[in-house]
């Protein structure tokens, strides 16, 4: 059985990476799944969320802006995500000014606010400051 999983990760500009990883954790829309080499194949779509690719005993961490997990039946995983940033690539001046207008938003309830946008919003800031000691 294969050591690792190889990992295809996909956003709307194109690939983003390509590689083999030892283990995924990442939250779909019913469950944390932990991923292992082997694991069978599935289905899902992702929540915006924290995405850990663990490679040889390393943790790296990013923030997803939700999509659809893949597990193919000869094990490897394809990911298509709305966004994906890297820990050491959040801006989190930006992450907390985006939090700061997402909650004005919200509180404020203008008619034409379009209230599942701006949750989106809230949510994908939440989760990208939610990585700053990672």
């Amino acid at each position: 059985m294969n050591k690792t999983i190889h990992l295809d990760i996909y956003t709307p500009t194109g690939k983003y990476l390509s590689t083999e990883v030892d283990f995924i954790k990442v939250t779909s829309s019913v469950a944390v799944l932990g991923i292992l080499p082997g694991h069978a194949p599935l289905v899902t779509t992702l929540e915006i969320c924290k995405l850990t690719l663990r490679s040889n005993s390393k943790d790296s961490v990013y923030a997803i802006g939700g999509g659809v997990l893949n597990i193919k039946k000869d094990r490897s995983v394809v990911m298509l995500l709305n966004s994906i940033e890297r820990s050491d690539e959040i801006d989190f001046k930006r992450a907390s000014d985006a939090k700061a207008r997402a909650e004005e938003r919200l509180n404020a309830r203008h008619e034409e606010l379009d209230i599942t946008r701006a949750k989106a919003a809230l949510s994908r800031a939440l989760n990208r400051l939610s990585l700053k000691d990672e």
